[in-house]
């Protein structure tokens, strides 16, 4: 993770990825402290073990057609 003109960017290894409070809705306390500017970070840093993780994972199904045509 890391700041560029009051951006922040989420790279492939933060545990952000996959957290529910970053994939719904960005609800994650610790990005809208930073966005809101509460807090600064001052260099780049890789987020292993927040303490407001939640693991978000997609359930997906698929869905047939079956033969029928409307």
């Amino acid at each position: 993770m890391y700041c560029v003109d009051g951006k922040i960017y989420i790279e492939d290894d933060d545990q952000c990825i996959d957290c529910k409070n970053y994939a719904v809705g960005v609800a994650c306390p610790l990005l809208m402290a930073l966005g809101q500017g509460v807090v600064y970070m001052e260099d780049s840093l890789t987020v292993r073990d927040c303490g407001f993780y939640v693991r978000f994972s997609r359930h997906l199904h698929v869905v047939r057609n079956n033969g029928e045509e409307k």
